[in-house]
Protein backbone atom coordinates (compact mmCIF):
# COMPACT_ATOMS: atom_id res chain seq x y z
CA UNK A 1 0.00 0.00 0.00
CA UNK A 2 1.33 3.46 -1.04
CA UNK A 3 2.78 5.70 1.84
CA UNK A 4 0.31 8.38 1.49
CA UNK A 5 -3.21 5.93 1.12
CA UNK A 6 -1.36 4.40 4.62
CA UNK A 7 -1.08 7.89 5.99
CA UNK A 8 -4.93 8.55 4.95
CA UNK A 9 -5.91 5.64 6.50
CA UNK A 10 -4.31 6.35 9.78
CA UNK A 11 -5.97 9.26 10.09
CA UNK A 12 -9.35 8.15 9.51
CA UNK A 13 -9.09 5.16 12.36
CA UNK A 14 -7.71 8.09 14.49
CA UNK A 15 -10.31 10.35 14.03
CA UNK A 16 -12.85 7.77 14.51
CA UNK A 17 -11.26 6.83 18.10
CA UNK A 18 -11.79 10.50 19.00
CA UNK A 19 -15.08 11.22 17.52
CA UNK A 20 -18.66 9.18 18.38
CA UNK A 21 -19.87 8.26 15.20
CA UNK A 22 -23.09 8.39 16.48
CA UNK A 23 -22.57 12.05 17.70
CA UNK A 24 -25.46 13.97 15.44
CA UNK A 25 -24.70 15.64 12.29
CA UNK A 26 -24.67 19.49 12.34
CA UNK A 27 -27.09 20.35 9.51
CA UNK A 28 -25.98 22.39 6.14
CA UNK A 29 -27.00 26.24 6.35
CA UNK A 30 -29.16 28.01 4.53
CA UNK A 31 -26.61 29.00 1.52
CA UNK A 32 -24.77 25.32 1.62
CA UNK A 33 -28.37 24.01 0.55
CA UNK A 34 -28.49 26.92 -1.53
CA UNK A 35 -25.18 26.06 -3.56
CA UNK A 36 -26.03 22.12 -3.85
CA UNK A 37 -28.89 22.79 -5.88
CA UNK A 38 -27.39 25.34 -7.63
CA UNK A 39 -24.41 23.15 -8.43
CA UNK A 40 -26.89 20.77 -9.48
CA UNK A 41 -28.93 22.47 -12.19
CA UNK A 42 -25.62 24.58 -13.87
CA UNK A 43 -23.26 23.73 -15.75
CA UNK A 44 -19.22 25.30 -15.50
CA UNK A 45 -15.84 24.85 -13.71
CA UNK A 46 -16.03 24.65 -10.19
CA UNK A 47 -14.81 28.34 -9.94
CA UNK A 48 -17.12 29.61 -11.93
CA UNK A 49 -20.03 27.81 -10.66
CA UNK A 50 -18.72 28.93 -6.86
CA UNK A 51 -18.72 32.31 -7.59
CA UNK A 52 -21.84 32.26 -9.91
CA UNK A 53 -23.29 30.83 -6.90
CA UNK A 54 -22.36 33.76 -4.65
CA UNK A 55 -23.68 36.28 -6.96
CA UNK A 56 -26.82 34.68 -7.18
CA UNK A 57 -27.36 34.15 -3.71
CA UNK A 58 -27.26 38.25 -3.44
CA UNK A 59 -29.25 38.86 -6.08
CA UNK A 60 -31.99 36.75 -4.71
CA UNK A 61 -35.09 38.77 -2.49
CA UNK A 62 -36.10 37.46 0.98
CA UNK A 63 -38.99 35.78 -0.78
CA UNK A 64 -36.70 33.61 -3.63
CA UNK A 65 -34.52 32.73 0.01
CA UNK A 66 -37.36 31.48 1.85
CA UNK A 67 -38.14 27.73 0.71
CA UNK A 68 -34.31 26.89 1.88
CA UNK A 69 -34.48 28.97 4.93
CA UNK A 70 -37.32 26.50 5.39
CA UNK A 71 -35.00 23.44 4.67
CA UNK A 72 -32.63 24.66 7.02
CA UNK A 73 -34.76 25.35 9.68
CA UNK A 74 -36.46 22.33 9.77
CA UNK A 75 -32.55 20.74 9.31
CA UNK A 76 -31.66 22.79 12.79
CA UNK A 77 -34.77 21.61 14.47
CA UNK A 78 -34.02 18.41 13.83
CA UNK A 79 -30.62 18.76 14.95
CA UNK A 80 -31.38 20.29 18.00
CA UNK A 81 -33.63 17.31 18.99
CA UNK A 82 -31.26 15.20 18.35
CA UNK A 83 -28.34 16.81 20.34
CA UNK A 84 -31.54 16.88 23.09
CA UNK A 85 -31.51 13.37 23.02
CA UNK A 86 -28.12 12.53 22.62
CA UNK A 87 -26.12 10.44 25.35
CA UNK A 88 -22.27 10.14 25.31
CA UNK A 89 -20.75 6.96 25.75
CA UNK A 90 -18.23 6.41 28.73
CA UNK A 91 -15.19 8.06 28.13
CA UNK A 92 -16.85 10.73 25.52
CA UNK A 93 -17.97 14.53 26.50
CA UNK A 94 -20.82 15.78 25.22
CA UNK A 95 -19.38 17.05 22.20
CA UNK A 96 -18.77 13.73 20.89
CA UNK A 97 -15.18 13.95 20.94
CA UNK A 98 -13.12 11.50 23.24
CA UNK A 99 -11.99 13.11 26.55
CA UNK A 100 -8.13 13.23 26.71
CA UNK A 101 -6.38 12.57 30.52
CA UNK A 102 -3.14 13.99 31.70
CA UNK A 103 -0.96 12.44 33.65
CA UNK A 104 -3.03 12.70 36.63
CA UNK A 105 -5.68 10.51 35.12
CA UNK A 106 -7.74 14.03 35.22
CA UNK A 107 -9.26 15.04 32.26
CA UNK A 108 -7.27 17.61 29.98
CA UNK A 109 -8.45 20.96 28.80
CA UNK A 110 -7.87 21.38 25.35
CA UNK A 111 -6.85 25.02 24.77
CA UNK A 112 -5.95 23.45 21.01
CA UNK A 113 -7.80 26.23 18.37
CA UNK A 114 -9.43 24.22 15.76
CA UNK A 115 -7.69 24.60 12.35
CA UNK A 116 -9.56 26.10 9.26
CA UNK A 117 -8.80 23.88 6.95
CA UNK A 118 -10.23 25.85 3.62
CA UNK A 119 -7.75 28.62 4.87
CA UNK A 120 -4.30 28.49 2.45
CA UNK A 121 -1.15 26.75 3.29
CA UNK A 122 1.32 29.53 4.22
CA UNK A 123 4.28 30.35 2.31
CA UNK A 124 7.66 29.40 3.40
CA UNK A 125 10.97 31.60 3.08
CA UNK A 126 14.14 30.71 1.29
CA UNK A 127 15.70 28.88 3.49
CA UNK A 128 13.33 26.77 4.21
CA UNK A 129 12.86 25.83 0.15
CA UNK A 130 16.32 25.41 0.28
CA UNK A 131 16.04 22.56 2.79
CA UNK A 132 13.21 21.11 1.04
CA UNK A 133 14.89 21.12 -2.35
CA UNK A 134 18.31 19.68 -1.34
CA UNK A 135 16.78 17.34 1.82
CA UNK A 136 17.44 14.01 0.16
CA UNK A 137 21.10 14.82 -1.12
CA UNK A 138 22.29 16.33 1.77
CA UNK A 139 21.25 13.19 3.61
CA UNK A 140 23.09 10.94 1.55
CA UNK A 141 26.21 13.22 2.35
CA UNK A 142 25.81 13.16 5.96
CA UNK A 143 25.72 9.07 5.81
CA UNK A 144 28.79 9.20 3.62
CA UNK A 145 30.40 11.29 5.87
CA UNK A 146 32.18 10.98 9.12
CA UNK A 147 30.72 14.46 10.56
CA UNK A 148 28.00 13.91 13.33
CA UNK A 149 26.02 16.69 12.05
CA UNK A 150 22.30 16.52 12.06
CA UNK A 151 20.77 17.38 8.97
CA UNK A 152 19.54 20.51 10.46
CA UNK A 153 22.90 21.72 11.29
CA UNK A 154 24.28 20.04 8.31
CA UNK A 155 21.64 22.33 5.95
CA UNK A 156 22.38 25.86 8.02
CA UNK A 157 25.80 25.41 7.81
CA UNK A 158 25.94 25.36 4.06
CA UNK A 159 23.78 28.45 3.59
CA UNK A 160 25.27 29.98 5.82
CA UNK A 161 28.30 30.16 3.60
CA UNK A 162 26.65 30.39 0.50
CA UNK A 163 26.60 33.71 -1.12
CA UNK A 164 24.02 36.44 -1.87
CA UNK A 165 24.35 35.38 -5.46
CA UNK A 166 23.70 31.47 -4.63
CA UNK A 167 20.87 32.07 -2.49
CA UNK A 168 19.11 34.44 -4.99
CA UNK A 169 17.06 31.20 -6.75
CA UNK A 170 15.73 30.41 -3.66
CA UNK A 171 14.69 33.84 -2.82
CA UNK A 172 13.51 33.99 -6.14
CA UNK A 173 11.41 30.63 -5.24
CA UNK A 174 9.71 32.24 -1.66
CA UNK A 175 8.79 35.13 -3.88
CA UNK A 176 6.87 32.86 -5.93
CA UNK A 177 5.19 31.02 -2.76
CA UNK A 178 4.45 34.75 -1.64
CA UNK A 179 2.17 35.42 -4.17
CA UNK A 180 0.85 32.05 -4.64
CA UNK A 181 0.07 32.38 -0.77
CA UNK A 182 -1.51 36.00 -1.68
CA UNK A 183 -3.61 34.46 -4.44
CA UNK A 184 -4.86 31.27 -2.56
CA UNK A 185 -5.74 34.52 0.31
CA UNK A 186 -7.85 36.38 -1.73
CA UNK A 187 -9.87 33.53 -3.21
CA UNK A 188 -10.22 32.15 0.49
CA UNK A 189 -11.09 36.09 1.69
CA UNK A 190 -13.55 36.08 -1.24
CA UNK A 191 -15.93 33.11 0.08
CA UNK A 192 -18.77 34.76 2.59
CA UNK A 193 -21.35 32.60 4.34
CA UNK A 194 -24.42 34.97 3.38
CA UNK A 195 -23.16 35.00 -0.22
CA UNK A 196 -21.08 37.71 -0.47
CA UNK A 197 -17.49 38.40 -2.07
CA UNK A 198 -14.40 40.47 -1.78
CA UNK A 199 -12.52 40.61 -4.88
CA UNK A 200 -8.51 41.47 -5.01
CA UNK A 201 -9.04 45.06 -4.83
CA UNK A 202 -11.35 44.41 -1.71
CA UNK A 203 -14.68 45.28 -3.05
CA UNK A 204 -17.65 43.91 -2.05
CA UNK A 205 -20.15 43.40 -4.58
CA UNK A 206 -23.74 43.39 -4.86
CA UNK A 207 -24.47 42.02 -8.74
CA UNK A 208 -27.08 39.96 -10.83
CA UNK A 209 -26.05 37.05 -12.77
CA UNK A 210 -27.36 35.88 -16.49
CA UNK A 211 -26.33 32.74 -18.26
CA UNK A 212 -25.38 32.82 -21.62
CA UNK A 213 -24.67 29.32 -22.85
CA UNK A 214 -22.10 27.50 -20.73
CA UNK A 215 -21.16 31.27 -19.83
CA UNK A 216 -21.45 33.22 -16.93
CA UNK A 217 -22.23 36.75 -16.98
CA UNK A 218 -21.81 39.36 -13.86
CA UNK A 219 -22.63 42.79 -13.90
CA UNK A 220 -21.22 44.33 -10.59
CA UNK A 221 -22.04 47.17 -8.85
CA UNK A 222 -18.96 48.10 -6.05
CA UNK A 223 -18.02 48.98 -3.09
CA UNK A 224 -14.65 49.64 -1.63
CA UNK A 225 -13.71 48.23 1.70
CA UNK A 226 -11.26 51.30 3.13
CA UNK A 227 -9.10 48.85 5.37
CA UNK A 228 -8.62 46.61 2.76
CA UNK A 229 -4.98 45.81 2.67
CA UNK A 230 -2.95 47.76 -0.31
CA UNK A 231 -1.02 44.98 -2.58
CA UNK A 232 2.34 44.04 -2.70
CA UNK A 233 4.94 45.49 -5.17
CA UNK A 234 7.16 43.91 -6.89
CA UNK A 235 11.10 44.73 -7.08
CA UNK A 236 11.04 46.42 -10.14
CA UNK A 237 7.41 48.79 -9.05
CA UNK A 238 9.82 49.53 -5.70
CA UNK A 239 12.70 50.36 -8.21
CA UNK A 240 10.43 52.89 -10.24
CA UNK A 241 8.71 54.24 -7.42
CA UNK A 242 11.85 55.59 -5.83
CA UNK A 243 13.09 57.20 -9.32
CA UNK A 244 10.01 59.28 -9.19
CA UNK A 245 10.13 60.27 -6.16
CA UNK A 246 13.94 61.26 -6.44
CA UNK A 247 13.74 62.22 -9.97
CA UNK A 248 17.17 63.06 -11.82
CA UNK A 249 18.32 66.41 -13.06
CA UNK A 250 15.84 67.13 -16.24
CA UNK A 251 13.39 64.15 -15.75
CA UNK A 252 10.25 66.41 -15.19
CA UNK A 253 10.32 67.60 -18.97
CA UNK A 254 10.24 64.30 -20.26
CA UNK A 255 7.13 62.62 -21.32
CA UNK A 256 5.23 59.66 -18.76
CA UNK A 257 7.20 57.08 -21.70
CA UNK A 258 10.30 58.79 -21.84
CA UNK A 259 10.64 58.23 -18.33
CA UNK A 260 9.31 54.86 -18.09
CA UNK A 261 11.90 53.99 -20.80
CA UNK A 262 14.81 55.36 -18.77
CA UNK A 263 13.84 53.84 -15.97
CA UNK A 264 13.49 50.29 -17.44
CA UNK A 265 17.12 51.10 -18.51
CA UNK A 266 18.35 51.95 -15.04
CA UNK A 267 17.04 48.62 -14.30
CA UNK A 268 18.58 46.96 -16.69
CA UNK A 269 22.13 48.45 -15.50
CA UNK A 270 21.68 47.46 -11.83
CA UNK A 271 24.49 45.17 -10.84
CA UNK A 272 23.45 41.69 -8.99
CA UNK A 273 23.94 43.18 -5.18
CA UNK A 274 21.59 46.45 -5.89
CA UNK A 275 19.15 43.70 -7.33
CA UNK A 276 19.48 41.80 -4.35
CA UNK A 277 18.35 44.63 -2.24
CA UNK A 278 15.49 45.69 -4.98
CA UNK A 279 14.32 42.12 -4.18
CA UNK A 280 14.85 41.99 -0.30
CA UNK A 281 12.45 45.25 -0.45
CA UNK A 282 9.96 43.35 -2.65
CA UNK A 283 10.31 40.55 0.03
CA UNK A 284 9.61 42.59 3.20
CA UNK A 285 6.52 44.48 1.57
CA UNK A 286 5.07 40.74 0.36
CA UNK A 287 5.40 40.00 4.39
CA UNK A 288 3.56 43.30 5.29
CA UNK A 289 0.94 42.39 2.69
CA UNK A 290 0.47 39.07 4.38
CA UNK A 291 -0.29 40.33 8.09
CA UNK A 292 -2.29 42.76 6.98
CA UNK A 293 -4.09 40.64 5.14
CA UNK A 294 -4.45 37.67 7.87
CA UNK A 295 -5.36 40.90 10.49
CA UNK A 296 -7.85 41.84 7.72
CA UNK A 297 -9.34 38.37 7.58
CA UNK A 298 -9.61 37.87 11.33
CA UNK A 299 -11.54 41.35 11.78
CA UNK A 300 -14.03 39.99 9.48
CA UNK A 301 -15.06 36.62 11.28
Amino acid sequence: MPKAAKKSKAKAKAKAKIEDPNYPKRPANVYTLFVKDFFKNNSGSFNELTTASSVAWRSMSDVEKEPYQKRADAAKAQYDREIAAYTPPKGFGTNGKKISKGANGLARKNNKKSRDHNAPKRSIGAYLHFQNKNRSKFSKEIENSTNQLSLATYTSKIWNEMSDYEKLPYKQMAEKDSERYIRELKTYASQQEDGSFYNSKGLTSNNTITFKGSRIVLSNVEEADPNFPKGPRRSFILFTSSVRANPPKGWRSLTFLQQAEKIGKMWGELDANETLGWEGKAEHDIKRYEREMTAWLKNRR
